[in-house]
């Protein structure tokens, strides 16, 4: 008994909020081979009572934060742990050799990547750089309006947080006096207004930073930045430009983009180290993305799968009402 529940797969799942879902994903991924735990700062978060046992702890950015998410690892035998939350994963990737050295296998991409597609300049910089497309994007009103006189760009335009999560704050101007009433050097960027179809991607690196798995949505609606309606479509020339970008970006584990495609072009718009909104569509069409965390915790080998997935599966978010009995 003590050699099999030292072989268990025990996860943590820290920043939980509303993601119960995915805490489900991975105790059916699991099975009987280990168990699901959850952390959040406020008891308050239903995700966490999905978890075979859960934890409050201080706000991310409180300084034993780390030090607290160790302490559990230790004293719950935890192999695996991830965060689905923005602010986290810069964290987690600094302090990645803390766990490691504990035998303990962070899913979380390198500084430098969550650099890049955190601040949406940066992003816009990697993209240029490695030939793929994206709307053109500018850090001054001055740069932005000679593109204006040139006529290589035209209103409206957007104004977004540099860097903003969950489409936060973006506002579309019109003409040059509201652009440069409505935009912060410090804090913004403007970018062109692109309109087209937008997809979602789910894509899968493993620890070489290869993509392995890739799915891709089409967009119904959305609700609070996150997908809430979407369809499955299978577009080869899409999946052949997306393997390139994951290489070239060499995330770890699950990323998510999002790209507008008009005409024959595909304009990648933002880049999320992390689980995506729109996850759950992906799974129900073949992506077991917590199945391939397991695997990366015990340390095992995985090989690309592009096989083909079915199309025209529909996914409609709706609440969920949680009721706990609360001591």
């Amino acid at each position: 008994m003590p050699a099999q529940a030292k072989n268990k797969t025990n996860i943590l799942i820290t920043s939980a909020g509303r993601r119960g879902y995915l805490i489900r994903y991975f105790k059916e991924a699991l099975g009987n081979k280990g168990k699901v735990f959850a952390a959040d700062c406020s008891r308050y978060s239903p995700a966490i009572y999905d978890a075979d046992k859960y934890f409050i702890v201080p706000e991310v950015l409180h300084k034993d934060y780390v030090k607290n998410l160790l302490d559990i690892c230790i004293k719950n035998k935890i192999r695996g742990i991830f965060s689905v939350h923005d602010l986290e994963l810069p964290i987690l990737a600094k302090n990645k050799k803390i766990f490691s050295q504990k035998n303990i296998e962070v899913i979380v991409s390198n500084p430098e990547v969550i650099d890049i597609c955190y601040d949406k300049y940066k992003t816009f910089l990697f993209l240029k750089r490695n030939g793929f497309m994206t709307p053109k994007t500018f850090i001054s009103v001055h740069e932005a309006l000679k593109e204006i006189k040139k006529k290589t760009l035209s209103f409206p335009l957007l104004i977004k947080a540099k860097k903003g999560c969950a489409s936060m704050g973006i506002k579309k101007v019109y003409n040059a006096k509201q652009l440069q009433n409505e935009f912060n050097r410090k804090t913004d960027i403007i970018q062109e207004f692109i309109v087209g179809e937008e997809y979602g991607i789910d894509f899968f690196n493993n620890k070489d930073g290869m993509p392995i798995a890739i799915f891709i949505k089409k967009k119904i609606q959305m609700r609070s930045g996150e997908t809430d309606k979407a369809l499955t479509v299978y577009d080869k020339n899409l999946i052949e430009i997306v393997k390139k970008l994951g290489k070239k970006l060499g995330s770890y584990g699950p990323t998510d983009a999002d790209v507008l495609k008009q005409g024959s072009r595909y304009l990648f718009i933002d880049i999320n180290p992390r689980f995506g909104g729109g996850y759950p569509l992906a799974r129900a069409a073949g992506a077991d993305f917590p199945a391939k965390i397991i695997s990366l915790v015990n340390k095992e080998n995985l090989k690309p799968d592009y096989k083909r997935y079915p199309a025209n599966i529909l996914m409609m978010k709706q609440h969920e009402i949680v009721i706990k009995k609360m001591k």
